[in-house]
């Protein structure tokens, strides 16, 4: 500066010494530039410096793709993925595979640089990026990368290919990527694959332990590839590259061979194998093991004899010895290999093995011993124990096989079988008193079945303790038992302890059991039967005859059946033996045919029996009483009186005609000579209850009742009541007596306690059971015992069976009855009623009525006649009848005549002549009716028919009517009539009466609900209409009924209820008065004539003696009836009554005078005036 003070600065440099250092360093830096080539990536190993040198190059140059991928590479092995992988993105499109490649590779590190990522998802997205590389356009290093990366993905099967594509461009490396392939194969699971790679390697090898080494690898992998064959195969064209030590894989060969059933290869391979190895124990055991397989089992056999030697402490070898042996038929020597295997391993499966081969080969010693070792430890189980018994009784040691045993319970007194068999040994050496203590032993331990106790009860039976052994049988219930053998025995011990009913029941659970009885077994049951229950011993004789058909056992039978009454069987046992040869010479069998006729209600055929035997078997006293017993029962008085007087001196010596003579002359209506034969008898046997009884039965017929009573009295006061097993005809009169002293219902309680399920006790108790309901008059419940005993096959009597006929009104059997001419009169009559037949029954009862019938049945025919008489009267009847029906009255003269035409018809007329009056007619004037009804009535086989004609004539016009009915009897106690009308008389009401008629059908029915209660109904339609067909109205009808009688006779009371209900619909239209003085006010209306409804509950009463006006008198000297009856008509709120009596009288002879009234409060129709009734009448009838 110019105003500078400061000195000037000395210069250090001159100007033209920088130009000279200028120029040196221009020529300095020309001689050392050597261009962008010096930055390149080398192939060091990289670091941040070259990377950037690296990425300043690719600004200048970024279309240099061999720069970009080098310097991708150096950041991958930098492990800058993310920056390696923005370069990726920038390659060409032309680079596209390799850029796939790069970016799996990337992908691949990324995911190995966080394992936590690497998940299976993944994994597998990172295998299917990898296949998507095309191997073929990445270099060979990338694809050595690239298979490494797979491996490590463990996904060999994608590492396999890649190895094998190197061996083709890496010729060099080309055995070390088949090796690296076939591993990869291996790993990938490929097998077969690996296996072809090393059985390439093993033909590509050239020194021989790489030879042998391929050999193992592929021969492994054929095994693991189940290519058992193949390895075989392969080992066996390679046996010459097999030395000693290579037994293993020699021994694999031979398994692969004898697994792929190639024998011809394994027997090969073993030979070799042998020769290698001479003296190697595995060769032999494969050797023994191929004979195995082979089937080559004495081979085997031999084989394994040398190896027992030379390994004898081998138990799975002398188990497999032992098995070969029993194969192949050394079962000895098996067995001994068994015995030598359980001294060295003691396996409960291997002694029992052992044992039941010793029981095979009957080698007791070593059975016993093996045996006992194991009872020794544990309880043997009873296959066990029975092997171990039977082979001392085998070896012939039973008193070592008792001690055994008894030593082996000491340690098992809980082994049932055991004390079975110590028992069992016990009773073979007859060691009975040792067996019954074991017997008592097991009972206490283990309780016994019934063959056990049966066997313990022979064994005191044999030591003579038929008591013990009788206990030993009944300490347990024996309801449930079903053993033959138990009952066998029960009831030989209770016969030898003459225990009868343990013996019976013993043989009865026999029978149950469907046992055949021998013959000592049916002596016995006959014995204990005939004292407790004929019909069981009857049973046993009928099924001894069908096993012995002899006649001593057919008239033993015969004569059973004969007492017992049972005629089924005793017609089985008269036609089985009939066909015996000797079949006439058995008198038995006359006596039961003659029984069977006489039975069957053939008394010709029994008679003729009876005389036919008592001419063949003269000398026989049997047929005497039979055929007078024969008449008495059937009453046939004329063949006894010659038989009397013949027979009369022998029947003093013989006491069997003693009773016959007696009843005989009973029948006779000679009592004192029935009292003698009674008399003789009893002086004889005075204790006898029974012919007291009958004898007492005696002394009433004569006229001494008073001794009859004391008698029977004496005999029930001494009789003893008879016990189980006594004559059926004790317990009968036993009976007979209670019920004579009043005490019915005491006999048939105690002939129901008796009931012990035998024939004649059933019969005997029914019997009872019938009388009783008979005195109870309860007959509804009588029918059904008849059913019950006819399906029991009991004897019904006649009067029960016509009782029941006529109840049920069962036409075959009364028609039967009648046929068989047994009935009394009074039971005749009623059939032939019941059947229809009244004018024949009227007849037979008339015919009848004299003094020869008993009391009892004369007066029965009194009563039958008498009710047919008032069910169709015959006579003539006449009187005066006045009737007031309210408003309207009528009164005149009646006549009434009836008869009977025929058996069938009975004809009826009546007539009538009366004058109508009142203010009910309103403008009618009938006057004079004149009026007459036939009624004809004809009897059918169940019911009636009856047609009427009816016909009436007065000033207001005239009537002709018609009618039929006809009446079902349904059964004893229902009975239906149906009927139809044709202008008939009404009478609803007084003015229909007289101006009206009625048209109609209906129903009526009566049942009979008990003996003294019957319930009535009735149903029809009716229409009305005046005398010259006008209509008046139509409707419905309906009345029921229910009577009680409190009273059958002297005097009869009933008591009545009912109601009765009817509804019309009348016409609207006036009906016209036809009268001359008839006026528009006069005019009749179908009100005035019929009430459109009615309605009435009532009561009544009727007490009466006969019936007061009846065309025929049914009572002497005089009847009368009062009736009486109150209701309520709902349909009118009002009450009513009514009041019928009436009185008749005996006048000349049988003619009957009689007068009836009737009142009543408020008739139908009467317009609130009160009505009734009153007539005389004069009745006389026809005949008697």
């Amino acid at each position: 500066m110019r105003n500078y003070t400061a000195n000037s600065p000395t210069r250090l440099l001159s100007p033209w010494a920088l130009l000279l250092i200028v120029v040196l360093l221009g020529a300095l830096l020309v001689l050392t530039y050597t261009g962008e080539d010096a930055l390149m990536p080398g192939e060091e190993q990289p670091d941040a410096v070259s990377i950037s040198y690296a990425e300043l190059l690719l600004q200048a140059h970024p279309d240099n793709t061999s720069l970009r991928l080098k310097l991708i590479k150096q950041l991958i092995e930098l492990g800058d993925l993310r920056r390696a992988r923005s370069h990726v993105y920038q390659l060409p499109e032309s680079e596209a595979h390799r850029v796939r490649f790069l970016l799996s590779e990337l992908a691949v590190l990324e995911a190995q640089a966080d394992p936590q990522s690497l998940t299976l998802q993944a994994r597998a997205a990172l295998q299917d990026q990898m296949r998507a590389v095309d191997r073929n356009s990445i270099s060979t290093d990338e694809l050595i990368r690239y298979a490494r990366y797979a491996l490590s993905l463990t996904d060999p099967g994608l590492a396999a290919p890649a190895y094998r594509d190197l061996t083709a461009r890496d010729g060099e490396r080309r055995d070390y990527w088949l090796n690296e392939a076939a591993q990869a194969h291996l790993g990938a699971g490929e097998v077969l694959a690996a296996a072809g790679l090393f059985n390439e390697l093993l033909s590509n090898a050239e020194t021989t332990a790489d030879q042998r080494r391929y050999l193992q690898q592929a021969f492994s992998a054929l095994l693991s590839g189940d290519r058992s064959e193949q390895a075989a195969e392969l080992v066996h064209r390679h046996l010459s590259l097999m030395n000693a030590g290579d037994g293993a894989l020699m021994g694999a060969a031979v398994q692969a061979g004898i697994g792929s059933h190639r024998y011809d290869l394994a027997t090969d391979l073993m030979t070799s194998w042998r020769k290698l190895q001479p003296d190697d124990l595995a060769a032999l055991k494969a050797e023994f093991g191929l004979h195995l397989a082979a089937g080559e089992l004495e081979q085997a056999w031999d084989v394994g004899q040398r190896l027992a030697t030379a390994e004898s402490s081998d138990t799975g070898l002398l188990k497999q010895l032992a098995q070969l042996g029993e194969w192949t038929g050394h079962t000895v020597a098996a067995l001994n290999f068994w015995l030598r295997l359980i001294q060295l391993e003691d396996n409960p499966s291997i002694r029992e093995h052992a044992w039941r081969l010793a029981a095979q080969l009957f080698d007791f010693d070593n059975t016993i011993a093996l045996l006992a070792g194991t009872g020794a430890g544990r309880q043997l189980t009873d296959v066990e124990l029975d092997t171990l018994v039977y082979s001392h009784s085998e070896r012939g040691t039973p008193e070592q096989a008792e001690q055994w045993l008894r030593n082996y319970l000491r340690l098992q007194p809980g082994h049932q079988l055991a004390w079975m068999r110590l028992r069992q040994i016990l009773e073979q050496t007859q060691q009975l008193a040792a067996e019954s203590v074991i017997w008592a032993a097991i009972e206490h331990r283990f309780g016994l079945t019934i063959d056990q106790r049966v066997d313990w009860a022979e064994v005191e039976w044999q030591l003579f303790n038929p008591q013990s052994a009788w206990q030993v049988l009944n300490s347990i219930e024996t309801d449930s038992v079903a053993d033959e053998a138990y009952w066998r025995l029960r009831g030989e011990l209770a016969w030898e302890l003459e225990r009868d009913a343990d013996a019976l029941e013993s043989y009865l659970r026999l029978g149950v059991l469907s046992v055949t009885p021998d013959s000592t077994t049916e002596e016995r049951l006959i014995t204990l039967y005939e004292r407790s229950s004929p019909e069981r011993a009857l049973d046993v004789m009928i099924a001894s005859w069908k096993r012995r058909p002899t006649p001593a056992i057919l008239s033993r039978a015969l004569q059973m059946a004969m007492q017992l009454g049972d005629m089924t069987r005793l017609d089985v046992l008269i036609r089985e033996g009939r066909m015996l040869p000797s079949s006439d010479s058995i008198s038995a069998l006359w006596s039961a045919r003659a029984l069977q006729a006489s039975e069957a209600g053939d008394s010709k055929e029994a008679e003729r029996l009876y005389l036919e035997a008592l001419a063949r078997f003269p000398e026989t006293g049997e047929f005497r009483p039979q055929l007078l017993w024969h008449y008495i029962d059937q009453g046939q008085q004329a063949p006894l009186v010659p038989l009397l007087r013949q027979w009369e001196g022998l029947a003093i010596k013989r006491s069997a005609l003693w009773l016959p003579f007696a009843n005989a002359n009973l029948l006779l209506n000679r009592s004192n000579q029935a009292l003698r034969w009674f008399y003789l008898y009893l002086r004889l046997n005075p204790d006898d209850s029974l012919v007291q009884a009958a004898y007492a039965d005696a002394l009433e017929s004569a006229g001494y009742s008073d001794r009859a009573l004391r008698l029977r009295r004496h005999v029930l006061r001494n009789l003893e009541m008879p016990t189980h097993g006594a004559d059926p005809a004790q317990y009968q009169i036993y009976l007979r007596l209670m019920s004579a002293r009043g005490a019915g219902l005491a006999a048939n309680a105690l002939a129901l306690r008796w009931r012990d399920g035998s024939r004649s006790m059933l019969q005997l108790w029914f019997d009872q059971f019938s009388e009783q309901l008979d005195t109870l008059n309860q007959s509804s419940l009588k029918g059904q015992w008849l059913a019950w005993a006819r399906r029991n096959e009991l004897k019904i009597s006649r009067y029960a069976e016509l009782q029941e006929a006529l109840q049920v009104n069962n036409r075959l059997v009364l028609e039967r009855l009648l046929a068989d001419e047994g009935l009394d009169p009074a039971q005749r009559v009623e059939a032939l009623q019941r059947l229809g037949s009244n004018g024949q029954a009227m007849a037979e009862s008339l015919a009848a009525l004299s003094p020869k019938p008993p009391v009892i049945v004369r007066q029965q025919l009194l009563r039958q006649a008498l009710a047919l008489q008032e069910l169709n009267p015959q006579g003539i009847q006449v009187g005066m009848r006045r009737q007031d029906f309210g408003s309207v009255k009528l009164q005149g003269p009646t006549a009434l005549v009836a008869r009977q035409l025929d058996n069938d018809w009975h004809a009826s007329l009546s007539l009538s002549r009366l004058d109508y009056s009142g203010s009910g007619l309103l403008n009618a004037q009938p006057g004079v009716e004149q009026a007459a009804e036939l009624d004809l009535t004809r009897t059918l086989d169940k019911g009636s028919l009856t047609i009427a004609l009816d016909t009436s004539d007065h000033d207001e016009g005239d009537r002709f009517g018609f009618g039929i009915s006809r009446r079902l009897q349904l059964t004893s106690k229902d009975a239906l009539e149906f009927h139809a009308d044709w202008q008939r008389q009404a009478e609803e009401s007084g003015l229909l009466r007289a101006l009206g008629q009625r048209d109609g059908f209906g129903v009526s029915g009566a049942h009979v609900i008990s003996a003294r209660d019957q319930f009535s109904w009735s149903l029809a339609h009716q229409r009305y209409s005046l005398l010259d067909g006008k209509a008046v109205g139509s409707g419905q009808q309906a009345n029921f009924e229910l009577s009680h009688a409190v009273f059958f006779e002297g005097p009869a009371w009933t008591l009545r209820s009912g109601l009765s209900y009817s509804k019309y619909q009348l016409k609207n239209d006036q009906l016209p008065d036809d009268t001359d003085s008839a006026t528009d006010e006069s005019l009749l209306t179908p009100a005035a004539l019929l009430q459109e409804r009615f309605g009435q509950l009532y009561v009544g009463s009727t007490w009466r003696r006969g019936f007061p006006g009846a065309l025929n008198r049914g009572t002497a000297q005089f009847s009368w009836l009062l009736d009486v009856q109150a209701g309520w008509q709902w349909t009118e709120q009002q009450t009513n009554y009514a009041i019928t009596t009436g009185v008749g009288m005996e006048v000349l002879g049988d003619d009957e005078l009689a007068f009836t009234f009737g009142y009543q409060s408020a008739p139908r129709n009467g317009d609130g005036e009160p009505g009734g009734a009153l007539g005389v009448t004069y009745s006389a009838r026809f005949g008697r």
